[in-house]
């Protein structure tokens, strides 16, 4: 039997729309979550880093593969906060789905990082989550409410069609191709 993950997925990777586009899989399960000690930020396109990381997988910063996106650009983050709650979906991951998801939040390319954390469902249960979140030494814009908060911040056709894109991409990289990732993301 495969090893099974639980990852949060938080902004638009609460939806089941999203991580289908992200992980290619129609049958992904889901339940609400709320992660406990993080605040929910909000970046520009100009405070995603723009150096290369050491762990990339192709020489490009994560800046670099926003380039396709307006210079109006924003993604949600997560910081460690005390008091903040953010508000998602426990996802259970393959762990090959995992490294789609990792690879469409550019951690390698130095964006997020891997956070080990625990959230609670609704029922009261604690679980043991992966997800991905701030970097010590990242800017934010500004703080949102982690409850009610939009999914979107771009349109969802414009995730999807770079979503599938990035996963076309992760799969030619693993398989030994030189082909380097376009900016697409």
């Amino acid at each position: 039997m495969e090893q099974k993950i639980l990852y949060f997925g938080y902004g638009a990777n609460r939806d089941p729309k999203m991580m289908e586009w992200i992980t290619g899989n129609k049958d992904l399960v889901g339940k609400p979550g709320i992660l406990k000690g993080y605040a929910l930020c909000i970046q520009r396109k100009d405070q995603v880093p723009d150096e290369v990381s050491i762990t990339a997988p192709a020489p490009l910063s994560a800046r670099q593969l926003l380039d396709n996106w307006p210079e109006t650009f924003e993604s949600y983050n997560i910081k460690k906060d005390s008091t903040g709650e953010v508000y998602g979906t426990v996802w259970v991951l393959t762990p090959q789905d995992r490294e789609l998801v990792r690879d469409w939040e550019l951690i390698d390319f130095g964006w997020y990082k891997d956070i080990a954390t625990k959230v609670q469902t609704e029922e009261g249960q604690i679980l043991e989550v992966q997800t991905e979140g701030m970097r010590e030494d990242q800017q934010f814009d500004r703080e949102v409410d982690g409850k009610n908060y939009e999914t979107w911040l771009q349109p969802p056709e414009d995730f999807k069609r770079i979503a599938t894109r990035s996963r076309e991409e992760y799969f030619a990289r693993i398989e030994g191709s030189t082909k380097t990732p376009e900016k697409v993301l």
